[in-house]
């Protein structure tokens, strides 16, 4: 054995470059077993250590073919990095002699030790090799080689070469796989390493720097690999932050949801800085302000538009304390006020209720405001606040039936309706499509507008009656949802329960020419079953079944626990046997409180599924608004003392389909 090994080692230095020594440990039926010098192109990176010490961080060996033609994948090399945690590190190659000393290798050739051992991902094994003070030559020699290199004078290539016990798969020579590395004696520094590998960087104790060498084409593609994965990491990492910072500024700006949007989509996917977030809240805060701010009833006055300015910031938030309003966070140290008269006089200085703004003596220092006409917006805009609050807080019973949409202006709404196509026909190979006959329908309505005038009087104010003024936008909110459902509950009720008339003539439920959606059984578990069975029976303009399924049941007050019984019982209601109530969770019981008939009941489609009930709003505001009037000279606010508000709702509706329901008017 030792002989082939003196052989093996006088053929490789015959070469250009060292080879590796191989020495047989007998073969297996699966692998071989064998002892070998293996040269790897390791690089060597400095790391910041203790003064004193002659140390380099090393990478021993990567992943991938080995100049022997061993494969090293990931997994082989993870699981051998223990190995090489205190292995010795020599001072060049073994020689023949050395093959036959105990021990293997001389103690004069002794360099170092390796320890702090681990698998870097993408790297390969990294260890920090420290030279032993003996080696101070060899630590001299490492650090004038690199310093050669950083200067572009010729130098020799120094690497390292690892000596190991390898486990491979046998086969073609070029090919081999290593399974395992059983052992590491020692991992070498060495001149010309076949694999190309060399010194990155070198850290002298007494100064902490290094000095760097030129690595192979290889190691510099992964090294640079690594660190722009690293790079993106950090990138990464920024972003997030960024964006949870981002998110907690907009959290605390008190911008409703639509505007909390506009700011993420103006910031998100670049760089920004905090003055930027600032910018953007900041401008979508007085925009809102304005928008949302009570607006101008024109014509009964000089025109002005009216708003709240920023310097009345907090004000207006102490003005929505007193209506029970939430307020931002940045905000929330305002002190509260005791009444709406103490608003009044800190609006206006009118300390002797003169009716004259007292610019010297008020928060809001502009002479050229007058009394009602400030005061006016700052209440105006928190009565609106509340006014929309309380109007999304009212039961609409309608919405999970229709549909809405916004409506661009006034004007008669046409709706088209495509009519639907039959069957597609069979094509046989070569022959010509057929062309399918199509045509539409519409349906149209007009919106209209619904509002009223609001007063507060000077001795509402006077007299501090805080819950009076608390209480108009709650009333105005509860008469506008009020408004709307019996809007909505009259496109059934109208003409006797038939509906109002469509673009065919007909009423929305016609027996005879509305595929018999107009009825008459009582609401019963045999009745909504029919009216059930009725609906999946409809079929489209080409006389094709929908199969439309009933979703919800309209039902007045009177017929509500009728209800729930036939829907929510397990057995059938009212009957002598167990039978399963097969109508159990089928359709939704919505009670309509408009529905003033009490034995009518109606059964819907979801919309989702079919074009049926429409609802459109002005500009897309389903919410009231509140405006207010402008001039301090003319109308209430002249004759009466008496700030004015207008509540405005505008809307229209109409059906679009009579496929989506099943009314059934019981006599």
């Amino acid at each position: 054995m030792v002989a082939e090994a003196g052989d093996m080692l006088a053929a490789a230095r015959g070469r250009a470059g060292p080879a590796p020594c191989e020495r047989a440990a007998g073969p297996s039926s699966a692998e071989v077993r064998q002892e070998r010098l293996l040269w790897t192109d390791a690089v060597l990176e400095g790391a910041r250590l203790d003064a004193g010490e002659r140390a380099v961080l090393v990478t021993a060996i990567r992943p991938g073919r080995s100049a022997n033609g061993v494969d090293y994948t990931p997994a082989v090399l993870r699981a051998a990095a223990p190995l090489f945690e205190g292995a010795p590190a020599f001072a060049d190659h073994p020689s023949a002699l050395d093959q036959g000393r105990a021990g293997g290798r001389s103690v004069r050739d002794l360099a170092g030790v390796y320890h702090g051992a681990h698998y870097a991902e993408g790297v390969g094994i990294r260890a920090t090799l420290r030279l032993l003070e003996a080696a101070d030559w060899l630590w001299q020699l490492i650090v004038e080689v690199v310093r050669a290199r950083e200067a572009g004078r010729p130098t020799p290539r120094l690497g390292l070469s690892a000596d190991m016990v390898v486990r491979w798969v046998p086969g073609r020579a070029a090919e081999r796989q290593a399974v395992e590395i059983v052992r590491v004696h020692s991992c070498d520094v060495v001149v010309q390493p076949s694999a190309g590998g060399a010194f990155e960087r070198v850290l002298e104790g007494n100064t902490k720097e290094g000095a760097m060498a030129q690595e192979t084409d290889e190691g510099t593609v992964a090294v640079l690999e690594r660190l722009q994965g690293e790079l993106e990491g950090l990138r990464r990492e920024r972003a997030a932050l960024r964006a949870q910072a981002l998110e907690a500024k907009i959290q605390a700006s008190g911008l409703p949801a639509a505007a909390q949007a506009q700011v993420r989509r103006q910031l998100e996917g670049r760089e920004y800085d905090a003055a930027e977030v600032e910018q953007a809240i900041g401008g979508l805060r007085d925009l809102l302000a304005r928008a949302v701010a009570p607006r101008v009833v024109q014509g009964a006055g000089s025109p002005r538009v009216s708003g709240v300015r920023p310097t009345t910031e907090r004000l207006q938030a102490a003005v929505d304390r007193l209506f029970g309003l939430p307020l931002p966070e940045h905000l929330s140290d305002v002190p509260r006020l005791s009444g709406i008269r103490e608003a009044y006089l800190l609006i206006t200085g009118d300390y002797g209720f003169t009716g004259r703004y007292q610019w010297e003596q008020s928060v809001i220092r502009e002479a050229n405001e007058v009394t009602t006409t400030v005061m006016s917006d700052v209440l105006g805009v928190s009565m609106n606040k509340r006014l929309v609050a309380d109007y999304r807080a009212q039961a609409r019973w309608w919405e999970p039936v229709a549909t809405k949409v916004e409506l661009r202006d006034m004007k008669q709404q046409e709706r088209v309706l495509l009519n639907d196509f039959a069957s597609l026909a069979t094509v046989a190979e070569n022959a010509a499509y057929s062309n399918l006959a199509w045509g539409d329908g519409k349906e149209t309505y007009t919106p209209s507008k619904r509002g009223a005038l609001v007063y507060v009087t000077l001795e509402t104010i006077i007299n501090d009656d805080l819950r009076a003024v608390q209480r108009v936008p709650t009333k105005l909110a509860r008469a506008a949802a009020l408004t709307i459902n019996e809007f909505v509950a009259g496109l059934f009720t109208a003409n006797g329960g038939a509906g109002p008339a469509m673009a065919d003539g007909f009423n929305v439920f016609d027996a005879t020419n509305h595929q018999g959606n107009s009825r008459s059984e009582a609401l019963a578990s045999t009745g909504l079953q029919n009216s059930l069975l009725v609906m999946a029976k409809f079929t489209n303009s080409a006389a094709k079944r929908l199969g439309l399924q009933g979703r919800y049941l309209l039902v007045p007050p009177d017929l509500e626990f009728t209800a729930r019984v036939l829907t929510q019982s397990v057995q059938v209601p009212g009957s002598a046997n167990n039978d399963a109530n097969v109508l159990r969770g089928l359709v939704e019981p919505l009670v309509v409180p408009q529905f003033t008939d009490t034995n009518n009941w109606y059964l819907l489609a979801d919309p989702v599924a079919i074009e049926g009930l429409e609802i459109g709003f002005l500009n897309g505001r389903e919410e009231p608004e509140l405006l207010v009037q402008d001039s301090p000279t003319e109308g209430s606010v002249f004759t009466n003392d008496a700030i004015t508000w207008k509540v405005r709702h505008i809307y229209g509706g109409v059906w679009m389909d009579y496929r989506v329901a099943v009314a059934n008017l019981v006599a």
